[in-house]
């Protein structure tokens, strides 16, 4: 096999791959957006990304991808006036994922990469340019409400 026919093969296993874990990284870059942008442009790119890479086709190389071209994208648009606050839609079956998307846009990052993606906190504040202490105070105010949202909505 040649490397061109190595570098095609890497790249319909990346498309395959994206396709059939479509669902689950929109909400990734939903989660982590922060300005109203199709996630479906940063999924692309995030694939264009790892096409030509000679990494494994996983589910964590595809998510890291995906995570830190929405954060690119967030420091690209940071003073644009596409800045306005958007509520992704609800499609990965986490539980209480719908109420995770209410929280204001720094709380909910934290939490999703924290609490549902377990990363450090450490990884967490590199990623979003936080400091460990910032983390965890948005990551503690993030678990307070969304505590409080589910006693208002049980009872």
């Amino acid at each position: 096999m040649t490397s061109m026919d190595l570098s095609t093969e890497q790249e319909e296993m990346w498309r395959t791959f994206f396709d059939d874990n479509h669902a689950d990284l929109v909400i990734v870059a939903e989660m982590l957006l922060r300005c109203h942008l199709s996630p479906e442009r940063v999924l692309r790119k995030a694939l264009s990304g790892l096409e030509s890479s000679p990494c494994e086709v996983t589910f964590g190389q595809a998510i890291h991808a995906v995570i830190d071209t929405a954060i690119e994208y967030n420091r690209e648009t940071a003073n644009s006036p596409l800045q306005a606050k958007t509520r992704p839609s609800v499609k990965l079956r986490v539980p209480g994922i719908s109420q995770i998307t209410e929280l204001p846009w720094p709380e909910r990052a934290v939490y999703f990469l924290r609490g549902i993606l377990h990363y450090s906190c450490e990884r967490t504040g590199l990623l979003l340019n936080l400091s460990d202490f910032q983390v965890d105070q948005l990551y503690k105010l993030a678990a307070k409400r969304l505590e409080y949202k589910n006693k208002t909505t049980c009872r």
